[in-house]
C-alpha cells in the first residue's frame, strides 16, 4: 500500500468530523433552548429548511461543475 494515501485519508476524515461538529453546533444555536418548545420547533424547522437549501444548491453545483457525473460515459 502506498504511504501517500494515509495523510489524504486523515485530512478527509478530519474535515468530515469538523464539518459535522460545526453543523451540529450551528443547528443547536439556531434552534434555541428546548425549554421554550414552540420557539425550539420553529428554530428547528428553520435549520431543516436551511439544510435542504444547502443540499439542493450543492446538487445543482455538482451537476454544473461535473456534467458527466450523472450519466458516466454519455449513456442515457
Amino acid at each position: 500500500m502506498c504511504a501517500g494515501y494515509f495523510p489524504a485519508s486523515a485530512m478527509n476524515n478530519t474535515a468530515r468530523q469538523t464539518g459535522g461538529a460545526t453543523g451540529i453546533a450551528v443547528a443547536g444555536a439556531v434552534a434555541g433552548k428546548p425549554a421554550d418548545e414552540a420557539r425550539f420547533v420553529r428554530g428547528f424547522h428553520a435549520v431543516a429548511l436551511g439544510a435542504a437549501g444547502v443540499y439542493a444548491a450543492a446538487a445543482v453545483l455538482a451537476l454544473v461543475v461535473l456534467p458527466g457525473a450523472l450519466f458516466p460515459g454519455g449513456e442515457r
